[in-house]
C-alpha cells in the first residue's frame, strides 16, 4: 500500500458527521456561552452567598435570644443555678463588647444595670460566712468581671472587700487583678500615653502621678495589707497593683519591696517602678538582666532544701525566665531615659546580650534587637 493511498484514506463519518482526521477538519474554537458562564460562576457564588447568609441569621438569632435585661433580672433569682449562670452569660456577653464593640446600644460595661446587678451579687456572696468550693469560685469569678466594668465608684468598694486577708487566696488574687486592671487605664490616660504602639509613649518621659489614680481609700488601704501579706503570690500581685495606682505612697512601697525575700515579688517591683520612672530600680534591674542571662536559676535563690521542690523551682525558672526577660527589657526602655551614662553603657551591654544569646527564642531576641534600634535613635 502506497503512502500516497495511505493519507488518502479518513474514516467513514456516521449519521453525515464530518470526520475529523486532519488538523483542519477539527471543530472551531467557541466563546463559552452565558449560561456556561453562569453555571461555573455565578451558582457557586450564589450557594456561598446563601451559606453565609443562613449563617448570620442564626447568629443574629443567637444574639436577640441572649437578652442582657433577662440576664440581669435572672441575677435576683432565688435559684442560685439559674443565678450564676446568668452571671456566666452575662460576662461573657461584656466580654463580647470588649472584643467587638456594638455601634448600636452602649457596651454593657458602662450599662449601670448591668454593674450594679452584678456589684450587689458580689456582695451578698462575701457577705455569706461560707467556705464551700462552689461559693468560692463563684467570688473569684465575680471579683475579675469587676475588673471589666467602667464605674470604679461602684466596682472599688467590694473590691476592697474581696481583697482583706480573711478572703480565700485565690478570691484576693482576683480581687487585686481587677484593681490593676482598673488603676492601669486610669494610670495611662493621667500619663497621656496614645497606647497605639508608637514611639511616642517610649520617649515620653516617665515620673510617679502625684497623686494615686485611686481614690477609694479602703482599696488603697488593702493595696498596704497586701504589700506585707505572708503570701508571696499576693504580695507580687499586690506590686503588680501599686505601679499603676502610683503616687508618693504606692512608690514608697515599691521601694520596700525591691528588698522582699520573693524572687517574683522583687521582679514586679522593679517593673513597676521603672513603669513610674523612678530610677531607684536600676541597681535592681541590672541584677535582674544578668539572672536572666543564666540557664538556670542561681542556688542562692532557690530557698528550700528539698531536691524535689529545688527541681520544681529550676522547671519554673525555665518557664519564667522569657517572660522575665521580656519584661527587663521594657524596664530598661521605661528607665532609659533617667539613667546615668554609665548605668545606660551597663544597660545596653546587657541588652546585646540578650539579642544575640540563643538561650532565648526569637521574638525575645527581635524584641532586643528593636530596644537597641531605638537606643541609637
Amino acid at each position: 500500500m502506497s503512502a500516497d493511498s495511505s493519507e488518502s484514506r479518513s474514516v467513514p463519518s456516521s449519521q453525515g458527521s464530518p470526520a475529523y482526521g486532519r488538523p483542519e477538519e477539527l471543530p472551531p474554537v467557541k466563546p463559552p456561552s452565558a449560561g456556561f458562564i453562569v453555571q461555573l460562576f455565578l451558582i457557586p457564588a450564589l450557594i456561598v452567598m446563601a451559606v453565609v447568609a443562613v449563617w448570620a441569621l442564626f447568629g443574629r438569632l443567637a444574639d436577640s435570644g441572649t437578652d442582657w435585661g433577662q440576664l440581669v433580672a435572672e441575677l435576683g433569682s432565688g435559684n442560685e443555678h439559674r443565678r450564676w449562670r446568668a452571671a456566666q452569660e452575662l460576662a461573657q456577653l461584656i466580654r463580647n463588647d470588649q472584643l467587638q464593640p456594638p455601634i448600636d446600644r452602649q457596651p454593657l460595661s458602662g450599662n449601670p444595670q448591668v454593674c450594679q446587678a452584678l456589684v450587689k451579687l458580689l456582695n451578698e456572696s462575701l457577705n455569706q460566712t461560707t467556705t464551700a468550693q462552689e461559693d468560692i469560685l463563684h467570688q473569684e469569678f465575680l471579683a475579675r468581671c469587676m475588673g471589666s466594668l467602667q464605674d470604679s465608684s461602684q466596682t472599688l468598694p467590694v473590691l476592697a472587700l474581696a481583697m482583706q486577708p480573711g478572703r480565700d487566696v485565690e478570691v484576693r488574687k482576683s480581687a487585686l487583678m481587677a484593681v490593676t486592671t482598673i488603676a492601669g487605664e486610669k494610670f495611662d490616660k493621667a500619663m497621656g500615653f496614645a497606647g497605639d504602639g508608637s514611639d511616642a509613649d517610649d520617649n515620653l518621659q516617665r515620673k510617679p502621678l502625684a497623686e494615686p489614680c485611686l481614690g477609694d481609700a479602703a482599696v488603697l488601704e488593702q493595696l498596704r495589707v497586701a504589700a506585707q501579706d505572708s503570701e508571696p503570690v499576693v504580695r507580687h500581685l499586690a506590686a503588680y497593683a501599686l505601679a499603676n495606682v502610683s503616687g508618693p505612697s504606692s512608690i514608697e512601697q515599691l521601694q520596700v519591696l525591691l528588698l522582699d525575700g520573693d524572687r517574683r515579688t522583687r521582679a514586679n517591683a522593679v517593673m513597676g517602678l521603672a513603669r513610674n520612672g523612678v530610677a531607684a530600680a536600676l541597681p535592681e534591674l541590672q541584677k535582674l538582666l544578668q539572672e536572666v542571662l543564666q540557664p538556670t536559676i542561681s542556688s542562692e535563690s532557690v530557698a528550700s532544701e528539698d531536691q524535689t521542690e529545688r527541681v520544681l523551682q529550676q522547671r519554673m525558672w525555665q518557664a519564667e525566665q522569657p517572660i522575665m526577660a521580656r519584661n527587663c527589657l521594657r524596664a530598661v526602655r521605661d528607665l532609659w531615659l533617667v539613667a546615668t551614662a554609665e548605668q545606660q553603657a551597663q544597660l545596653k551591654q546587657s541588652v546585646e546580650a540578650i539579642g544575640g544569646a540563643d538561650l532565648f527564642a526569637a521574638d525575645v531576641r527581635n524584641q532586643a534587637r528593636e530596644l537597641l534600634q531605638w537606643i541609637g535613635r
